[in-house]
C-alpha cells in the first residue's frame, strides 16, 4: 500500500519508519524546495530506538506533484494542518483515505465538516521522539496509539490495512471521546509549562502551579460534563498529575514552541476549549487568562 505522508516532523519520520517497516510504501511531502533539497542530498532518514539505529531510504516530493493520492496522513502541526490538507487537494481521489494524527482539536472537525464525500479519520498517540539531528530521530518512548473515523462516509477497512504497523495501535468508535481526554490533559499541562518555563513535573513541585492546575483541570471538568464527554473516572486534575509526574522529565511541545519563539498550538488547545466553554454557555477564567498569556508570549502580531 502507499501512503503519502504530510508533516516530516518527529511522529510524521516515525510512522514512515513503522508503516516502511511493515511493507508499505512511503512518500513525504514535504514543505518547500529547500527542505526537499535537503532531504535529497542524503535521501534517508534514521530512527534510534534503544541505542539501535535504522536508516529508511523514502522518496520525497513537494505538495504540488501530481501523482494521485490514495492514503494521506497528516502529521503536521495543528494550526498547519488544513492548509496542509489544502496543499495537496487536488491529488485526492474519490476513495483517498486521511488519518490526522495532532495535537489539539478543531482541523479535524473543519475538514470533516468541509469534505463530506472523504473518509477522515483521526487519532491520538503518547508516542515519543526528538530529532538529535536533521533526518535523525530518537524515539523517546513507546506509547500507545488509538485511531477512529471521524466521518460518517467510509468503514473500518483501514484499520486493518496498518494494524500491523504497531502492535500498540488501537481502533476506537469514539474518537471524539479519545481526542477530548487528549485536550484536556493538553489544556492542563502544556500552557502551563510554557508559561512557567519548566519541565512537566515541575509544575507539581511548586504550591502556585498546582493550584493554577487545579482550577484549570476543574473548568475542563465542568465543560466536558455539560457536553456530555466522559473524560476519566476519576478527575480530571488526579489524572493529569499522574501524567505530569510520569512524564516529568519532558519539555512539553508548547514549552519547545514558545522557548524557541515558534507558533504554538495554544489555539487548537485552550483556544479550541474555550469556545467549547462559550458554546456551552459556562466561564472558564483560569484556561481564558493562559490563552491571552500564550498569545501575547511570543504571536503578538497575529490576533
Amino acid at each position: 500500500m502507499q501512503w503519502h505522508i504530510l508533516g516530516a516532523g518527529a511522529i510524521g519520520l516515525l510512522w514512515a519508519a513503522k508503516l516502511q517497516r511493515a511493507g508499505h510504501r512511503v512518500t513525504l511531502i514535504l514543505s518547500g524546495p529547500q527542505k526537499l533539497n535537503q532531504y535529497n542530498e542524503i535521501k534517508h532518514f534514521s530512527v534510534t530506538s534503544e541505542g539501535l539505529a535504522d536508516r529508511f531510504n523514502t522518496d520525497a516530493e513537494l505538495a504540488e506533484h501530481t501523482v494521485p493520492i490514495h492514503h494521506l496522513l497528516i502529521t503536521t502541526k495543528s494550526f498547519a494542518a488544513v492548509d496542509a490538507f489544502n496543499s495537496i487537494r487536488h491529488r485526492l481521489v474519490g476513495n483517498t483515505r486521511i488519518l490526522l494524527l495532532h495535537n489539539g482539536m478543531g482541523p479535524q472537525q473543519q475538514l470533516v465538516d468541509e469534505n463530506p464525500q472523504l473518509e477522515i479519520w483521526a487519532g491520538s498517540t503518547t508516542d515519543g521522539a526528538y530529532f538529535e539531528s536533521p533526518w535523525n530521530l530518537v524515539r523517546a518512548g513507546i506509547g500507545d496509539t488509538q485511531i477512529g473515523r471521524l466521518s460518517e462516509y467510509g468503514d473500518e477497512q483501514l484499520f486493518d490495512e496498518i494494524a500491523s504497523v504497531d502492535e500498540k495501535l488501537t481502533m476506537t468508535t469514539d474518537i471524539n471521546t479519545v481526542l477530548w481526554r487528549k485536550l484536556a490533559i493538553n489544556c492542563a499541562i502544556n500552557p502551563l509549562t510554557a508559561l512557567y518555563d519548566c519541565r512537566n513535573g515541575e509544575l507539581l513541585q511548586h504550591t502556585d502551579r498546582r493550584a493554577a492546575m487545579a482550577q484549570i483541570c476543574k473548568e475542563v471538568d465542568s465543560v466536558a460534563n455539560a457536553l456530555g464527554v466522559t473524560l476519566f473516572d476519576r478527575k480530571l486534575m488526579e489524572q493529569a498529575w499522574d501524567v505530569a509526574e510520569l512524564t516529568g522529565s519532558n519539555h512539553s511541545s508548547m514549552q519547545q514552541d514558545v522557548s524557541h519563539n515558534r507558533t504554538t498550538e495554544i489555539e487548537t488547545i485552550t483556544g479550541f476549549f474555550c469556545k467549547a466553554a462559550e458554546q456551552a454557555g459556562i466561564p472558564v477564567p483560569a484556561n481564558q487568562l493562559v490563552l491571552e498569556a500564550i498569545r501575547n508570549i511570543n504571536e503578538p502580531d497575529d490576533y
